[in-house]
């Protein structure tokens, strides 16, 4: 018996081709169906004095920039979302106090191919107050001179040039800055803090990651649960009040000005201690602590890790 000889004649070759096709086209409409249309809402408030700004929502990125008029300028951006059904915006004026809201309601199930994106820009006056909270985003915030509070619960925030009272949170994420001058904290739960040109007062701390500041600091307290600490106090510094770094595990590396007055106490769980420059020694010298004198004394300068070296130098000259 002679088996049947099946051959893919041209009848069926442009079947499978037509299918194919077909399958194509419906994944090519359902790729565009799948990317919402991108919607925005948009207000302006003209400001008479000094303005005070605030800005809350509970998923959505928020960036800050400043302008030369007197108004604050609100531009929202949203994908994936439906106003008054998905998403709730509302803005309000008091004075020159201003307030933002964009909240995301009910609970968001991801559909197939479809994405969700909320976004708000802010411009200010550059003298003037601002409070943003976020519940799960970034924050980016630049040229604001006044009473200055980022907070957010999950996501990295980025500034520079500020000045004034500064307060910077995450929750869980990195905080970069450059040329910030004034009484400024950082503090995030879970990522590195990294900072750069910085002028006052400066208190740091993270839960887990590395700390790396660099400018004239007249009081500077760093701590982290985990990660090294690279500090660089450049000339001009100086000890109004004493100043601490503290790693629970990592290298420290620490450079201070060749005139800094301070009150010396280095200690380490594990690893050395180096100075590279004369310290006035006083008390009991061990391989993990060293207390001694710079420059005859002043207020104390603690440096401490649970596990890790310690290198202290002096800082070039600008």
């Amino acid at each position: 018996m002679i088996a049947p000889r099946f051959s893919l004649t041209t009848p069926f070759l442009a079947t499978v081709r037509r299918a194919s096709g077909i399958c194509l086209a419906l994944l090519a409409v359902a790729s565009v169906v799948g990317r919402a249309h991108a919607e925005d809402f948009a207000k302006s408030y003209p400001i008479a004095q000094r303005a005070i700004v605030h800005i809350h929502t509970n998923d959505g990125s928020v960036r800050v920039t400043t302008t030369d008029a007197k108004q604050v300028e609100f531009h929202v951006e949203y994908e994936g979302l439906e106003l008054n059904k998905t998403l709730r915006i509302e803005s309000a004026q008091q004075g020159d106090k201003v307030d933002l809201t964009a909240r995301i309601l009910g609970t968001w199930a991801m559909s197939w191919g479809t994405s969700r994106r909320l976004h708000i820009e802010v411009r200010m006056p550059k003298d003037g107050d601002l409070q943003i909270e976020s519940g799960d985003g970034s924050v980016e915030a630049s040229s604001v001179s006044g009473d200055i509070s980022v907070h957010t619960a999950d996501g990295s925030i980025r500034a520079h040039d500020l000045s004034g009272t500064i307060d910077l949170r995450s929750g869980d994420g990195s905080i970069t800055v450059q040329s910030l001058k004034g009484g400024v904290r950082l503090h995030t739960g879970d990522g590195a803090i990294q900072g750069s040109d910085l002028d006052g007062r400066y208190v740091a701390d993270s839960g887990d990651g590395r700390i790396r500041l660099t400018g004239r600091f007249d009081a500077l307290n760093l701590k982290t649960g985990d990660g090294s600490i690279d500090s660089l106090a450049l000339p001009g510094s100086k000890m109004a009040a004493a100043w601490t770094i503290d790693t629970g595990s990592g290298s420290v590396d620490v450079a201070v000005p060749g005139d800094l007055q301070a009150d010396l106490d280095v200690s380490t769980g594990d690893g050395s201690i180096s100075f590279a420059f004369p310290v006035a020694v006083e008390g009991t010298v061990t391989k993990s602590q060293v207390r001694g004198k710079i420059n005859g004394g002043g207020q104390s300068l603690s440096i401490h890790t649970g596990d890790g070296s310690i290198r202290v130098k002096q800082a070039s000259p600008s």
